[in-house]
């Protein structure tokens, strides 16, 4: 993939939400069936109805995508199924769709806006910012308008913008699969191996460590809103230490090979505590006498 930060290396899609929570995977193998005709919401179409097969019907789901996925036709297709659909589509994708172009937005200045409403009730958005965005949703329009806050360089100062809420809702929820791979990029584990698959096997073990850590933070804040959460790389060391301690017997007294060995000298006893699983995990602990 050329366009991307890394050209070379395994490719996966993925279904993750708002948190970084990564839902569902898959390995990118490029077209599957070479001999099957051409469906009409595309290649990259069939990677999104194939990742939101796996969510429950009828719980009105809404999925955010960029212009690598998005097409009329997939819009339509979610629709169908009962998901709602929000995301920044390409000017080739929108046949038949005559829209004001970018030259005329910008005459209008900033914020400027204009739309379209399909057959199927979709509508599709170009909003002037910078530059002209597209966007496609099956539920959420331009109302209610909203404000923006946007630095003006010639006058050295802020002003407010219209900004539709549709391009609202895209910023506020889209990002989910970029946010997981700046959490897994963080501190990432580098190896070598000959064996291809271990890459794909190490990912998804960091992928589900995120996981577990995106689970706690959630329950942290449930139960105890001020407590202050773990850090991410804290909680990997916590992990790794229980799944390595966990189960097996501390060795205790001098080695036997060298009874004559001066005693070391005592060690500063760190702050850190014992991760519960070690803790309890039902070794070296007193014996319990009856009688």
């Amino acid at each position: 993939m050329p366009a991307k930060p890394h050209k070379w290396g395994f490719k996966m899609w993925g279904l993750a939400g708002q948190s970084g929570f990564l839902y569902d995977f898959d390995v990118c193998q490029g077209a599957e069936h070479q001999d099957r005709e051409k469906s009409e919401v595309g290649v990259t179409g069939e990677v999104v109805l194939k990742m939101t097969s796996t969510l429950p019907a009828g719980k009105i789901h809404k999925v955010f995508a960029d212009n690598y996925f998005t097409s009329v036709p997939l819009v339509q297709h979610l629709k169908e199924r009962e998901i709602h659909y929000i995301g920044t589509i390409r000017m080739n994708r929108m046949p038949n769709c005559t829209m004001m172009d970018e030259r005329e937005l910008k005459k209008h200045g900033r914020g400027s806006m204009d739309f379209r409403v399909n057959q199927d009730n979709n509508i599709i958005v170009r909003w002037f910012d910078n530059k002209a965005v597209n966007l496609i949703s099956s539920f959420v329009g331009i109302e209610p308008v909203g404000n923006v806050k946007r630095w003006v360089f010639k006058y050295k100062t802020h002003i407010m913008l219209p900004r539709p809420a549709i391009v609202e809702a895209y910023n506020k929820f889209m990002g989910g699969v970029d946010l997981l791979d700046m959490l897994s990029a963080l501190y990432k584990f580098s190896f070598r191996s000959r064996r291809w698959y271990m890459y794909i096997w190490w990912h998804t073990v960091t992928v589900a460590v995120i996981n577990a850590w995106n689970l706690y933070r959630r329950d942290q804040k449930m139960l105890d809103p001020k407590m202050k959460t773990m850090a991410l790389r804290r909680f990997q060391a916590l992990v790794g230490i229980s799944l390595t301690s966990a189960g097996k017997a501390k060795k205790f007294g001098r080695p036997l090979s060298c009874p004559e060995a001066a005693p070391s000298p005592p060690r500063k006893r760190s702050s850190c505590s014992v991760p519960l699983d070690v803790r309890r995990d039902a070794m070296d602990h007193f014996p319990t006498w009856e009688t």
